[in-house]
C-alpha cells in the first residue's frame, strides 16, 4: 500500500514550480515509479491500494473548495486510489492541515495490523512519522519511505527500512 501526504508534495511543487494541481497521468507516473522502486529490490507485489491524504478549504471559500473538489475526484478517478480528506483552517500565515496526519496513521497502522499489506510505501518528510514507521515496523511490516531531496527530516529518513529519494522529473511530472 502506498500512503502520500499529499500536502508534502503540494507544498513543493508550489514553491518549486509555482503550481500544485497534479495531473492523472502524473500521479500515476509517480505510484508506477514507487512500485519500480520496490521490485527493483527483488521484492515482488501487487499494489493494494494508494491512500492520498490531503485537506479542504472550508465552505466559505467556493471557488477554492470547489478547484480542490475537482482535482480530488480527478485523483479517485486513478486506479486503485482512495482520497482521504481532513480540513485546512485559516491562520494569519495561510492555512493549516487538521487531521490529515491523524487519518494517515490511523489508515496505515491499523491496515498493518490487520495485514492488508505487506509493505508500506510512505510519501511524507515530517519528523512526526517517525514513531508510525516505527510502530509499523514492529508489525512486521515493511517500510520504504519515499521523499524529496532537501525536504525531510532526518529522524524520518533513517528509521525507514528502504529510502527513495523522488526525482525532480517525476515531480515536476505531477503537476497540469
Amino acid at each position: 500500500m502506498i500512503f502520500i501526504d499529499g500536502g508534502y508534495l503540494r507544498e513543493y511543487l508550489k514553491r518549486k514550480f509555482g503550481n500544485d494541481t497534479f495531473s492523472l497521468n502524473g500521479f500515476q507516473d509517480l505510484v508506477y515509479y514507487l512500485i519500480q522502486c520496490v521490485k527493483y529490490g527483488r521484492i515482488e507485489g501487487e499494489l493494494i491500494r494508494t491512500y492520498y491524504y490531503d485537506a479542504i478549504v472550508d465552505e466559505t471559500e467556493k471557488d477554492k473548495r470547489q478547484a480542490q473538489k475537482n482535482f480530488f475526484s480527478t485523483l479517485s478517478r486513478a486506479p486503485f486510489c482512495t482520497v482521504r480528506l481532513g480540513r485546512l483552517i485559516k491562520t494569519k500565515g495561510g492555512y493549516r492541515q487538521k487531521g490529515v496526519d491523524i487519518l494517515m496513521a490511523i489508515d496505515m497502522l491499523t491496515k498493518a495490523y490487520e495485514n492488508h499489506y505487506e509493505i508500506a510505501i510512505l510519501v511524507a518528510g515530517d519528523g512526526d512519522f517517525v514513531d508510525l514507521v516505527e510502530a509499523v515496523k514492529d508489525t512486521g511490516k515493511r517500510v520504504y519511505g519515499a521523499y524529496i531531496p532537501n525536504n525531510i527530516s532526518d529522524k524520518l529518513m533513517e528509521c525507514f527500512d528502504v529510502a527513495i529519494t523522488l526525482p525532480e522529473n517525476i515531480l515536476k511530472g505531477l503537476i497540469t
